[in-house]
């Protein structure tokens, strides 16, 4: 028998190091099949421990005492269970926003981020900030960080679900502190034609969307992370992945200033056919598809010609 330490308390065994808990959840990650187990169990121990991952390397040697453990196993069940990663940590970076994520609305990907970029190439031969309308805001990822760059003066987004346009909203009380894009942005229910939502008349120098482009027979075959956790409004685009995207391209000069522009992030498969779609409407001129970083086409757009 051990003898008690002095006072009459045996010592009760001291917990693992944070370090230690990183090392675990990476084997159960690796063992579960995941891809990059080591950033994965970096990013949930750290969300579980309320950390950012640069603080939990930092303290490493800590004891992570029962009930943060607790937690900790709390967010490797969800995972394992197929939940995204940025649902367990309840936020994700676009650009230089930190948006709420969870199952309100699409997770944004990086490619939308070079959607971005073109655009602001483009703003860059304008003199002043534009209004935009963002068709499928979601999360409002790609209408809040137009307004916090500065490519946007005034941002219009539209989405048929009213789930999304709340998280749209939370993410736009959160962004006050940079810039006034609580103002900045007016969010609408529209219905699947879109444009009704819109009065006659009202028009913009950008409109820009990340439609639902996934063919209904792929959406069957999706990740089931994708598939079963992210709203199936925000990917089915139907059987030829093209519904929303018609929609847009339709409709979009009526409601394109002149020299206006029509940004789209497409599928790779689709890029002959949008290309087509745009080059059919009279109005909208200098058609092209562009590439994103991997060389794949990505990304649609078209100007709406100057009169006379």
């Amino acid at each position: 028998m051990i003898d008690p330490p002095p006072g009459g308390h045996a010592r009760r065994p001291a917990g693992p190091t944070r370090r230690e808990i990183v090392q675990g959840v990476r084997r159960e990650l690796e063992l579960a099949g995941l891809e990059s187990p080591r950033v994965e169990a970096e990013r949930l121990v750290a969300a579980a421990l309320s950390l950012s991952v640069g603080e939990l390397g930092l303290s490493g040697g800590e004891r992570v005492d029962p009930g943060a453990a607790a937690a900790v196993a709390r967010a490797i069940s969800r995972r394992l269970e197929g939940q995204p990663l940025q649902h367990i940590e309840g936020t994700v970076d676009f650009r230089r926003v930190r948006l709420v994520s969870d199952g309100r609305a699409l997770i944004p990907r990086p490619e939308t981020e070079q959607l971005l970029d073109l655009v602001a190439a483009w703003r860059r031969d304008r003199d002043a900030p534009v209004d935009a309308l963002d068709v499928g805001v979601g999360s409002g990822a790609i209408a809040l960080a137009l307004l916090d760059e500065g490519i946007a003066g005034r941002v219009v987004g539209l989405d048929v679900s009213e789930d999304a346009l709340d998280q749209a909203r939370e993410n736009a009380r959160r962004q006050t502190t940079r810039r006034q894009t609580a103002d900045d942005l007016e969010l609408r229910l529209c219905p699947p034609d879109i444009w009704p939502a819109l009065e006659p008349g009202e028009t913009f120098d950008l409109i820009i969307s990340n439609p639902p482009y996934v063919t209904t027979p792929e959406w069957a075959g999706l990740d089931p992370v994708v598939r079963d956790h992210e709203p199936r409004v925000a990917l089915d685009g139907g059987e030829d992945g093209l519904d929303v995207i018609r929609t847009v391209v339709s409709g979009a000069a009526a409601h394109l200033r002149e020299d206006g522009a029509l940004f789209l992030e497409i599928a790779t498969h689709q890029a002959p056919a949008v290309l087509a779609l745009l080059e059919a409407e009279p109005i909208l001129t200098d058609s092209r598809v562009r590439t994103d970083l991997a060389a794949r086409p990505r990304f649609a757009s078209a100007r709406k010609a100057i009169s006379g």
